[in-house]
């Protein structure tokens, strides 16, 4: 009687090769996987925030608009007129708007000092 005996030509470090390498596949394949998924999310974020800049972007440009028309000189100045202030319309021509008068202690404490002599 003839026994069939089953000869395997994949030894065993072959088997364990294969093995490291099909791991090493895989694991090549998720981190690529994983990191697009980051991304992607990343991105959603982004897309996200841009679009949040753009609302509030929107709302200061009304806002300003709204205090613009609330602030107007034609407006103002009546007011201000009635509650006693000494504001005035500011001229285009003005080279300069503050107009300061010169101190007059400044060059009584400069006359004063006496130059020391040694």
């Amino acid at each position: 009687m003839k026994r069939n005996q089953y000869r395997n030509s994949i030894g065993l470090p072959v088997l364990t090769a294969v093995l490291i390498v099909c791991s090493a596949i895989l694991l090549v394949a998720l981190s690529v996987v994983v990191n697009k998924n980051r991304i992607t999310a990343l991105a959603e974020q982004q897309r996200q925030v841009d679009q949040e800049m753009k609302l509030l972007n929107f709302e200061l440009v009304s806002l300003e608009r709204k205090i613009d028309q609330l602030l107007d000189g034609a407006r103002v100045q009546p007011l201000l007129q009635a509650k006693g202030t000494w504001l005035q319309k500011i001229s285009p021509d003005a080279k300069a708007i503050i107009h300061l008068k010169p101190i007059p202690e400044a060059k009584t404490v400069a006359q004063t000092q006496e130059p020391t002599q040694p």
